[in-house]
């Protein structure tokens, strides 16, 4: 038997070669199971996964269901660590009783999304994507994309204020006049004098502009609905490049068809078959397929960081990027 047994169910990457080579460390007697050389795309089903970790000392994931039933399988298995930054797809209060470590990587992507939240913003602001469409369609006026706010003479609300919400409000608060924010876990609200930290309800009141940037969880699944939209400015600007599960698809399309919400920006949807999503041709939503986080670097970032969090589990007892460790 070897030492250590790491299972890798699934990814989308050219290669695992940054985890190879980080799994160097823990020395020759460790095996390696791709379960995307197993079953085409991987394992993702519990059905899939619950044999091959049964005795697996760790395992990673990209977008496989790691439920209660694939954790009560494990037996010796010692961390749970995802591609990601959001940990939705792990039962992480099923992992916790079992005494197994949950881990992501928080800090692998954050000027990516960041940049892409206010590309989605001015976008929008500007009404780039809405004229450039219009003037397709042989239909482009002024009348057609006015009014048009001043972005200096508008509000930004940040719902979330975690690294992500830090990067965008550094650099989108040269842009927007006042900056509002709603995150009642954020500690040091005393450092950031220039932002006015608020209620959900008054925070969404004020804005003329809405970027979210909120973990998906059960408190903040479909935060944003039918009584959210009802607080918000008519013809507000809503973007989003957190999680689709944080807005009720159902109630933004009749937000948008009433005008309360003016224009959307869409980088995630509850489903990622966009191609299918009522937001593909609406005409007052930008949706981008998931491309937020993207770029070479982040990439390579985040093979090495999840890699070097399942080296950190076996060998010094918690991960790098611990979910579950408390403290």
């Amino acid at each position: 038997m070897s030492k250590y047994k790491i299972v890798i169910s699934d990814y989308y990457y050219p290669n695992i070669d940054q985890e190879l080579h980080v799994f160097e460390s823990l020395g020759d007697d460790v095996e390696i199971v791709d379960c995307t050389k197993v079953f085409p795309g991987g394992a993702k089903s519990p059905e899939q996964l619950s044999p091959i970790v049964r005795d697996a000392d760790a395992l990673i994931v990209q977008f496989a269901q790691v439920n209660a039933e694939v954790i009560e399988a494990m037996q010796r298995c010692k961390v749970i660590a995802r591609y990601a930054i959001g940990v939705d797809t792990i039962d992480i209060e099923a992992a916790t009783k079992k005494g197994i470590h949950v881990a992501n990587v928080p800090d692998y992507c954050i000027d990516e999304v960041a940049n892409t939240a206010i590309g989605h913003l001015l976008n929008a602001m500007r009404k780039i994507s809405l004229s450039r469409d219009l003037l397709l369609r042989g239909e482009f006026s002024m009348d057609a994309i006015n009014p048009i706010k001043r972005m200096c003479d508008s509000t930004l609300c940040l719902l979330g204020f975690g690294n992500i919400a830090r990067n965008v409000y550094l650099k989108s608060k040269h842009l927007f006049g006042n900056i509002v924010a709603y995150d009642p876990y954020f500690p040091n609200k005393e450092d950031f004098p220039d932002v006015v930290f608020l209620p959900l309800e008054e925070a969404l009141a004020q804005a003329d502009a809405i970027s979210i940037h909120v973990p998906l969880n059960k408190a903040t699944r479909e935060m944003i609905s039918q009584r959210e939209f009802r607080l918000m400015k008519n013809g507000v600007i809503l973007v989003n490049t957190a999680r689709g599960g944080l807005i009720n698809e159902q109630a933004l399309l009749e937000a948008l068809e009433t005008g309360r919400v003016g224009f959307c920006g869409l980088d995630v949807l509850n489903s990622e078959d966009f191609k299918q999503s009522p937001f593909l041709r609406h005409p007052n939503v930008c949706l981008t397929p998931h491309i937020g986080w993207n770029s070479e670097g982040a990439l390579l970032e985040l093979q090495r960081k999840t890699a070097e969090n399942v080296v950190s589990a076996l060998e010094n007892g918690q991960p790098t990027y611990c979910v579950n460790c408390g403290g």
